[in-house]
């Protein structure tokens, strides 16, 4: 069994997501043995209840934690769906679980206007989602009427954004040029022609409709939440025609939304740097935590095999047993 500890809410989950499935194993064990304390028809209902609530953010925690890959266009529709959950447990059966939705509802609007308008940002920015699911998130949570402001200020949250950059944009350029160059070759005079041309004839369709406004009336991307997508990836090529949005798509993108990755990098290097063994270079203390990532990322799905495999094959001997 796994043993939780009471300073970790997900070793409880966890500890209770292996238990529950041999509920009938330890409720004969409790018939042959009078010294075990087997839990209640009760309490197992109750742990199923508890495990099946921790289970959602076990899960979002993970994936929020995720450090190998970019997560951010995630995080609204997930949190979105907290506030679901944490609003339909208002209304369970049990009242300790009542009591529970109302300390986290409270705890969760604190920080929710905080947060949701860069979140809202990179939903934007997911061509595989863009303001549809922006507007269904926000219809879920507020209702119709009130989705509809949300959405304009996240649209125009992303418009100032577009403006800061493109004139970030333009002081790096007007930097680099320096003014007139020394020596100019006839080929880059007629570089400059066309440039200047292409500008000319784009002008007037730019200012009808900017980069934000293309982007948008395009078509989204087919989406399925199985499916892997590497959004960077589709900024990188697909982004070239708004160069504009795919700076503001590189920051944002980025952005974590929990500390957990930081904080587990600073207690694995606590780990590794000891007091007696202090002399390390940081070159060399990199190479070890990055070599024991490695090694315990390839061996983490062989290890979890063998560990089921022996747990079941124990625990079925211990029921034929008695």
């Amino acid at each position: 069994m796994h043993l939780d500890y009471k300073t970790r809410w997900n070793s409880t989950c966890i500890m209770l997501n292996i238990a529950i499935p041999y509920r009938k194993v330890f409720e004969h064990l409790g018939e042959l043995d009078r010294n075990y304390d087997c839990l209640a028809a009760d309490d197992w209902t109750f742990a199923t209840n508890v495990c099946e609530k921790l289970g959602l953010f076990y899960e979002l925690t993970e994936l929020f934690s995720g450090t190998k890959y970019v997560t951010a266009n995630l995080f609204f529709p997930k949190v979105c769906e907290i506030k679901l959950k944490l609003n339909s447990w208002g209304h369970d059966e049990d009242e300790t679980i009542r009591n529970m939705s109302a300390a986290m509802i409270e705890k969760y609007d604190k920080y929710w206007a905080d947060i949701h308008g860069l979140m809202a940002v990179a939903v934007i920015l997911d061509p595989r989602l863009k303001m549809t699911m922006l507007h269904a998130c926000y219809i879920a949570l507020f209702g119709e009427e009130a989705a509809g402001k949300y959405v304009t200020e996240a649209q125009e949250l992303l418009t100032g954004l577009m403006k800061h950059y493109h004139v970030k944009d333009q002081e790096s350029v007007a930097t680099s040029s320096g003014g007139a160059p020394s020596t100019v070759s006839a080929a880059a005079v007629l570089s400059i022609f066309k440039i200047l041309a292409a500008n000319k004839k784009t002008t007037s369709f730019v200012r009808s409709k900017n980069e934000l406004d293309r982007y948008l009336e395009e078509e989204t991307l087919p989406h399925d939440e199985n499916d892997y997508f590497d959004i960077l990836g589709w900024w990188k090529l697909e982004g070239a025609r708004y160069p504009t949005l795919r700076l503001i798509a590189r920051d944002i993108l980025a952005i974590p939304i929990t500390t957990v990755a930081s904080e587990s990098a600073f207690s694995t290097s606590g780990r590794v740097l000891s007091e007696h063994r202090s002399r390390l270079t940081p070159k060399m203390l990199e190479a070890l935590m990055c070599s024991q990532s490695w090694l315990r990322h390839n061996l983490k799905g062989i290890k979890m095999c063998i560990y089921n495999e022996f747990f079941f094959i124990n625990t079925w001997t211990v029921y034929c047993n008695y």
